[in-house]
This record gives structure tokens, sequence and C-alpha cells, in this order.
């Protein structure tokens, strides 16, 4: 098992190499995540490179797309059995956000410079969604992250269902749900028509890499 650290760098070379000695947490791997070419990037990797594994990412400067990229690596590392930190001394704003963001709902550790010290934040865990929420956002994603009504996402989910009785309980359990996923800014519903087309949020499909 390998010990993970996400590192979004920007212009301080030396408050992210001191802030890695000093976390008190082992590394053998970094990403270096960074928004453009006049970061210190290459002087950060090139410190590093030599003791542990390294690499890049590279991401829009916008919270949500960099949210998902960030998603991305912590599932890849998560899933092959390894812990992941993230350290947020460097990171500008944008990246602040989403690397705060990351480890709420991925559940990974942040760390970062403050002053002359290096701290660990206690980060705020996020409502837990439970499976039949969980499995909504499934299924809306691996339709390409929406679905044109209910009723085809009760046949993407549960099948054909010929029951009269039956189909109309399970519209409005169905109903209830998205209406809990809508509350939390998960997905977005819009009448059109008679029906109502179902679109996961980017925080939505920010959830939806961590479920798949």
């Amino acid at each position: 098992m390998k010990t993970v650290h996400i590192i979004p760098v920007d212009k301080r070379c030396d408050v992210v190499l001191e802030s890695v000695k000093e976390c008190g947490k082992p590394i053998q791997k970094a990403y270096l995540v960074f928004c453009d070419d006049k970061s210190c990037i290459k002087d950060v990797k090139n410190a590093l490179k030599n003791f542990i594994e390294v690499e890049e990412v590279r991401v829009e400067r916008e919270v949500y797309s960099a949210l998902m990229e960030i998603l991305k690596v912590i599932k890849r590392e998560v899933g092959e059995g390894n812990s992941v930190y993230l350290n947020l001394s460097d990171a500008p704003r944008e990246l602040c956000i989403a690397g705060v963001m990351s480890a709420q709902i991925a559940n990974a550790g942040v760390y970062m410079a403050v002053s002359n010290d290096v701290i660990e934040l206690k980060v705020p865990p996020i409502k837990t969604i439970g499976e039949d929420k969980a499995n909504l956002i499934r299924v809306i994603e691996e339709n390409g992250g929406e679905v044109e009504s209910i009723n085809r996402l009760i046949e993407l989910t549960e099948g054909k269902i010929e029951d009269h009785r039956k189909y109309m309980a399970q519209r409005a359990r169905m109903s209830y749900h998205l209406k809990g996923l809508e509350e939390d800014g998960l997905i977005e519903m819009k009448r059109e028509g008679k029906n109502v087309r179902i679109r996961l949020t980017p925080l939505g499909r920010a959830f939806a890499i961590m479920l798949l």
C-alpha cells in the first residue's frame, strides 16, 4: 500500500517542498496538479522525482472541472488500496475549493502550510447518500448524465412494470428520491411538455465518479 499526495502547485515551490517535508505523513507518490505553465511545477517535480514517483495533472482553472479531475485520481488510487492526502499549501483559490470538496466527497486527508506550521485540516463530512439515491446517480451518469423523463428512469432502474399499482408506487418512490437529490444540488429537473428531464449537476457528476 502506498501513501499518495495530491499537490496543487502554483507559485511557491519552497512552500510546497517544506510542507511535504514537515507534514508528518509518509509519501511514495505525488500528483502535481497545475493550471498553467507559469506555475513552479518543474522545480517541484525536479526536487521530488529522485525520491518518489511523480505525475503531472493539468486541470482547468474552474472549480467543478478541477474537482472531477482530482476525484478521478483519488478513485484510481483508492481502488488500488492506497491512502490519499491533499496538500493545499500552494493551491490557487479554485483548486483549494476543489481540493476541499474532493476531500469531503472521497473522505481523504487534507493538510496545508499556515504561517510557520503545517496543519491537518478537519473537513466537515458530507451528508451520506443512501444506496437508492446513489443508484439513481449511477444510472443517470451511465445514460450520459441525463434522462428525458421519470418514466425512462424507472425503466432504466427497474425495467418495464406492467402492473399499474406497482408502477405508481415506484413512481412515487422515485419522485421522493429525486426531490432529495435536487435539494442536495446533485440533479436538476426541468419540465419539458408532459415530461420532466433529469440532469446531473456538475456536483452530481463529481459524486458519480466515486460511485461508479
